[in-house]
């Protein structure tokens, strides 16, 4: 059952962000296969930059732009619609997990 929760939360706070960005740009390439692939390219981006650069506001910012141009590879958009999907799919992970951990947060509080 853990497991089964874990890979839940993981869909959600990785798949879902990119999915839904392609669904509000209007991405007619936007299936869940690419999307998953979006996910891996997403996270080796970030990777590869935390290890070349390091960690700080500006490898992440690298990290954005090398997301932004895969994302526009792998759609099959613009550039600006390849950095506006990295930024928005960015911002609802951000508010997943602030929901997720308030969820969490109320629970804790209302058990204890």
């Amino acid at each position: 059952m853990t497991v089964v929760i874990t890979l839940a939360l993981l869909t959600l706070i990785m798949l879902a962000p990119i999915k839904i960005g392609t669904q509000v740009l209007k991405i007619e390439r936007s299936g869940m296969d690419v999307c998953f692939v979006a996910v891996i390219l997403a996270i080796a981006a970030g990777m590869l930059t935390d290890i070349a650069i390091g960690q700080g506001f500006f490898p992440t910012l690298v990290a954005i732009v090398v997301t932004s141009i895969l994302f526009s590879l792998l759609f099959k958009t613009t550039a600006v619609a390849g950095f506006v999907l990295a930024l928005l799919s960015t911002g609802i992970q951000l508010l997943f997990t602030v929901a997720i951990v308030a969820f969490g947060v109320a629970i804790a509080y209302t058990l204890s």
